[in-house]
């Protein structure tokens, strides 16, 4: 008898979700969980370091690419051709552009398709991002960004792209260090993130994250954090992962 054999579609998806994905405990919780993942922006959706990295090598004349930052925290990287504080100085000169900066950022390819797919399956989808308000400073040197665009011109951008389908209630500017307590309250599960932090606190939380792949976050490793090996494999693993929390009975009914 021919040994059956899976076709090329069923590896990619079985080599996507890995054993002992959902983790152990968040299958153990029932009907603890809203199904609703959340996803920061800046990284998984939209390409923010290579236009940062365009405007510091205008301003600075220095030569800088996105897969040689070595820390989430680049301008603290030794081998970082900026001092923090000039670091801090293209950060707001970026923040105030009314083109080329916040509104203008690529998107990754694939993302909006495996967005959509997310949400054809059911799962609520929101975007946690931080984002320099008007009134927001640096907290190093206490100077106020003196912008309001940045915020205004990223609502444009995701209402444009469709990613959420309100974007005034599905996208929330927030600090990096208020995701996963934000998370706790509301009984979200899942988080899509470049941060290697943020992989950490929600792992060691008890909740899950999903990394997308970054030169930054490479060695990033424990019991709750999925780092993907490409970005295509994001709607597959987010669908597996909600639907096996929904057969161990770990989600909350009722719709968001």
């Amino acid at each position: 008898m021919k040994k059956p054999t899976l076709t090329a579609a069923l590896r990619k998806k079985a080599a996507a979700v890995p054993l002992g994905w959902p983790p152990a405990n968040l299958l153990d919780q029932k009907g603890e969980f809203v199904k609703k993942v959340v996803f920061d922006l800046h990284g998984p959706i939209l390409d923010w370091a290579t236009p940062f990295c365009e405007v510091a090598a205008s301003l600075y004349n220095v030569t800088l690419k996105p897969e040689q930052v070595r820390f989430y925290s680049m301008a603290f990287d030794a081998k970082f051709p900026l001092t923090p504080e000039q670091f801090n100085n293209v950060f707001a000169t970026f923040a105030r552009l009314g083109k080329g900066g916040y509104g203008d950022l690529p998107v990754r390819p694939g993302i909006v398709e495996a967005i959509q797919k997310i949400r054809a399956a059911g799962i609520a989808v929101e975007i946690w991002t931080w984002v320099p308000g008007a009134s927001e400073h640096n907290h190093e040197t206490l100077k106020s960004f003196g912008t309001g665009i940045a915020q205004s011109a990223t609502y444009e951008l995701l209402e444009k792209l469709g990613v959420v389908d309100n974007v005034k209630r599905r996208v929330r500017f927030i600090s990096p260090n208020a995701k996963v307590p934000t998370m706790l309250e509301e009984h979200a599960p899942l988080i899509i993130d470049d941060n290697p932090v943020t992989a950490v606190h929600a792992s060691s939380s008890g909740l899950a994250c999903v990394l997308t792949p970054e030169s930054y976050n490479v060695h990033t490793s424990d019991s709750g954090i999925l780092r993907l090996n490409d970005h295509s494999e994001l709607a597959t693993v987010v669908i597996d992962f909600f639907a096996k929390l929904e057969a161990a009975g770990a989600i909350a009914e009722g719709v968001l």
